[in-house]
């Protein structure tokens, strides 16, 4: 819900294609700031208590906003505050989050349960944009907040149920620092993850903003849907990432060469991008969209699941956190969109991002062999 009811909020509230980017990117730019520090404590705390605490944080954000407003005291101002803390609080989740994953199941079905994991956030892709749209029907973006922060509620209770006994020594002997270059250098040893870094590089700066930019504003300016269509839109995303995670958790370790795979969906990705930009029609949009949120979710479960098996599970927060630099310059790609899409239109703004993506994904691919090779 909260994909949609931000940048709905922001062209509420200025009417501006930018802005709906600076949204975006005040979303993202947590991660750059303090993603690879989150990583760190991710592996030197209780990684149960930074999901609840991250949580909390998020529900408090969303009433807060809720009730500005609700009140009519909402200003722009307002909604990038509220947006930066809840990127910060999504910043410490994602790296505590992960790494709890290959505590909870045995190594052997570790592709399985990364792409369930994805699976779950993808019906929240799904259903939550599509009852967002039905709301927004029948009310206005305050209730739509205020619904968002009782979801919360269930959120927290549900992680605080969680059972894990890791028997791991907590880290008192050395300094954030140093814990901080030891993940850099597990990097530094493994260069198949630093290609993988480099790949993902390329998704989240130039193809990720669709989401959180493009779709709203091709979805009201260009097709002229309503705001709950637009809604249903997005859902067609998480309904796509929903059947690419369970496609891969059926398949589990049976993926051999993960590295062509990969790379072949972040092309297939970028190739649907360039369908939904030049769209002009649903039968052609519905697809492509779908297509972007399987081929986004499938990467990334691979992608996680073979981070996590090449790194000690001492290292998983700080390695996987170090992704959180990529998902750090999305706020970069986010304003490049906005500004696109405000000097050029959303479609040709899209439509040059995409490009961008696609011919990164195939210089990768041509210019470092034993990207292709990874398995």
């Amino acid at each position: 819900m909260e994909q949609l009811a931000r940048p709905l909020l922001i062209l509420e509230l200025t009417d501006s294609a930018f802005l709906v980017g600076l949204i975006a990117a005040t979303r993202m730019l947590p991660q750059l700031i303090i993603g690879i520090w989150a990583g760190v404590l991710a592996d030197r705390m209780d990684k149960k208590r930074i999901l609840v605490t991250s949580q909390f944080v998020t529900f408090a954000t969303h009433v807060t906003t809720a009730a500005l407003i609700l009140t009519s005291v909402i200003e722009p101002w307002m909604v990038f505050v509220t947006t930066f803390t809840a990127g910060a609080s999504q910043a410490f989740n994602q790296p505590a989050r992960t790494s709890l994953v290959p505590r909870l199941v045995p190594r052997e079905y570790l592709t399985n349960a990364m792409a369930l994991n994805s699976a779950a956030f993808s019906v929240m892709r799904t259903g939550g944009p599509a009852i967002g749209g039905l709301v927004l029907i029948f009310f206005d973006l305050g209730d739509l907040y205020l619904l968002q922060s009782l979801v919360y509620v269930w959120v927290i209770w549900s992680t605080s149920k969680i059972s894990v006994a890791t028997g791991e020594a907590r880290r008192h002997d050395s300094s954030m620092v140093s814990d901080l270059m030891e993940g850099f250098r597990a990097v530094q040893k493994e260069r198949s993850i630093f290609y993988l870094l480099a790949l993902s590089l390329a998704l989240f700066v130039f193809g990720m903003p669709f989401q959180s930019v493009f779709i709203p504003l091709i979805g009201i300016e260009e097709l002229d849907l309503s705001r709950s269509a637009v809604g249903l839109l997005i859902s067609l995303v998480g309904f796509g990432a929903l059947l690419g995670s369970l496609v891969v958790a059926t398949v589990g370790g049976n993926v051999r060469r993960r590295g062509l795979y990969m790379l072949a969906m972040v092309g297939a990705f970028c190739v649907a991008l360039l369908v939904f930009a030049r769209a002009d029609t649903l039968l052609l949009v519905a697809p492509a969209l779908l297509l972007t949120g399987a081929m986004q979710t499938s990467f990334m479960a691979l992608n996680n699941t073979y981070v996590i098996n090449r790194t000690p599970p001492e290292l998983h927060g700080r390695v996987l956190s170090l992704f959180s630099l990529d998902r750090g310059l999305v706020p970069l790609g986010a304003t490049l969109g906005g500004f696109l899409a405000e000097s050029l239109g959303p479609q040709t703004g899209l439509t040059i991002m995409a490009s961008i993506c696609l011919g990164s994904t195939v210089f990768l691919a041509v210019a470092i062999p034993s990207l292709r090779k990874i398995s």
